[in-house]
């Protein structure tokens, strides 16, 4: 008897193949028959009539590794269709912790004890045996490697921190990290020269691990940047992802996104394994001081910068830095989202705000900031729907939503509850930036085999039973930047481990997944 069995559905097996009707078998957590009129009894049986069969989405660049202890249900990935994500992104993993902190401490209102993170090991061994919502893949950050060596100093390390983080790298990897993640717009991962970069990268490759990179900037200096993460690929001999591609920040940065994805396709040829992904919107996420505060100050930490906040000249020395970069004083391009000084702002615009204030628009981001210590965030709306279509489009990008869950919040970026749903129904439907097949495959097989994932990215027979059944004319996401925990539509079945997890995108509780670990 079957565990499950799919009949009458229209199959997208996720190799980018045309669709084709066959039924779906599953037991014991395994696909073991895809073919027409499959004969049997089942535990339960699924009528697909009308709908696609596809393999469960793997988001590519996630930051749910915050989460595998606390809120392990991983809800907003379970009901956009998301059965695998590969987390610990942009240089910002959950460990190695820092060892500046000399006492136990609780993470934020988690409630877990900073003692398990120690070391990235440590933290695999506790998580693997942690029953997941959606299955998590982890990464090592960059930059949480320097903070746990060597603080925020914006410096190079010396020979013995060096050593210490390829120590920190190689007990991830024996543990079953999936490889490093560099975060190189973000302190402290900024601060670094790409000789360090490669150094960790080649300790990577002795595992067959994967590098991918947040670049260092992602405007102005688009190109110089991808040259910089290109070498890093060359130069350690990793495979190589660059992360949520994209130029931003000023319109005289659009458009070159066609001459970077041609500096990958030139890297592919030239023996190298480089990708990139992308998440559907024009609008980035990300902390305001990553946004307005220069880089050498941030090594200052959150405590440093909110008092520097309190001095009228550095603002006004700051607030002239980003008008004369942004070329405009208004600030009607930044949501809040995380705001704790200021809950009430969340969801607001910044301009609009100021002006129900009577202040300069800075002075008000200032005010934010200096009231929340700095730890709030905020959606900028700095992208052309041009760009994203066409980095969609390229043959090497995986889709993904860059982001963890929600895990209470209120407010955040869309793309946390609705990239996968938003992609099918806007950009492959409404747009028709490719074709839903090979969609499925940015989507499946194509991450599935970038990060090792032998059993995961196919309706194959031996294969996972990581399922998505939908209906491709109504799938739509739902969530909005001012509705953003808006279920979509037309999600019929999510299965993980050959279970079913969710019903019209409702997640039924159940976790299935599990903290995946490299496969050597």
């Amino acid at each position: 008897m079957f565990d499950i069995l799919i009949k009458n559905g229209k199959v997208i097996d996720g190799t980018g193949s045309p669709a084709y009707f066959a039924d779906v078998a599953v037991k014991d957590g395994k696909i073991v028959k895809v073919k027409k009129g499959i004969k049997g009894d089942a535990k339960q049986i699924i009528d697909a009539t009308g709908l696609v069969v596809t393999p469960g989405f793997i988001d590519s660049h996630g930051h749910n590794d915050s989460f595998v202890l606390s809120h392990p249900e991983m809800t907003e990935k379970v009901e956009q269709g998301i059965t695998t994500t590969i987390a610990g992104q942009c240089g910002d993993s959950i460990a190695p912790i820092s060892n500046y902190i000399k006492t136990p401490k609780q993470i934020g209102d988690f409630g877990i004890q900073l003692d398990l993170y120690k070391t990235m090991g440590t933290l695999l061994d506790i998580a693997k045996n942690v029953p997941q919502g959606s299955n998590t893949g982890i990464l090592m950050g960059h930059s949480q490697l320097r903070r746990a060596v060597m603080g925020l100093e914006n410096r190079a390390p010396t020979e013995s921190e060096m050593q210490k983080m390829k120590d920190l790298v190689r007990d991830g990897m024996e543990h079953g990290a999936m490889g490093v993640s560099f975060g190189l717009f973000y302190a402290p991962g900024c601060y670094a020269e790409v000789d360090e970069c490669i150094e960790l990268a080649k300790i990577v490759k002795e595992y067959e691990g994967i590098i991918t990179s947040h670049i260092r900037d992602e405007a102005d200096y688009l190109i110089r940047s991808t040259k910089e993460f290109i070498a890093i690929v060359k130069g350690s001999g990793c495979r190589g992802v660059i992360s949520h591609h994209k130029s931003y920040e000023k319109e005289e940065n659009w458009g070159k996104v066609t001459h970077t994805l041609r500096m990958i396709d030139e890297t592919n040829a030239e023996g190298y394994d480089l990708y990139c992904d992308v998440y559907p919107y024009i609008a980035s996420h990300t902390n305001m001081q990553s946004m307005f505060i220069p880089r050498e100050d941030r090594s200052a930490g959150l405590e440093g910068l909110t008092k520097m906040l309190e001095d009228p000249q550095y603002r006004e020395r700051v607030r002239n830095i980003n008008v004369n970069y942004y070329g405009k004083t208004d600030l009607d391009w930044v949501q809040v989202t995380i705001c704790p000084g200021n809950p009430e702002y969340s969801g607001r615009i910044v301009g609009d705000i100021a002006r129900e204030k009577g202040q300069d628009p800075y002075e008000t981001l200032f005010d934010i900031m200096h009231d929340s210590k700095v730890a709030c965030s905020a959606c900028y709306f700095t992208m052309c729907e041009e760009d994203v279509e066409t980095v969609m489009a390229h043959s090497r990008t995986m889709i993904c939503t860059d982001s963890g869950i929600a895990a209470g919040k209120t407010f955040f970026h869309p793309r946390l509850s609705a990239s996968f749903t938003r992609t099918l129904g806007e950009y492959v439907r409404e747009r028709g930036v490719t074709t839903l097949p090979e969609m499925i495959r940015k989507m499946t097989a194509m991450p599935a085999a970038v990060y090792g994932l032998k059993t995961k990215g196919l309706i194959w027979d031996n294969m996972d039973a990581d399922i998505c059944i939908f209906d491709a004319d109504k799938i739509v996401d739902k969530a909005s930047f001012t509705d953003c925990k808006a279920r979509a539509e037309g999600l019929n079945y999510v299965i993980i481990g050959g279970e079913v997890v969710a019903e019209n995108a409702v997640h039924n509780g159940k976790r299935c997944g599990k903290v995946l670990l490299r496969e050597d």
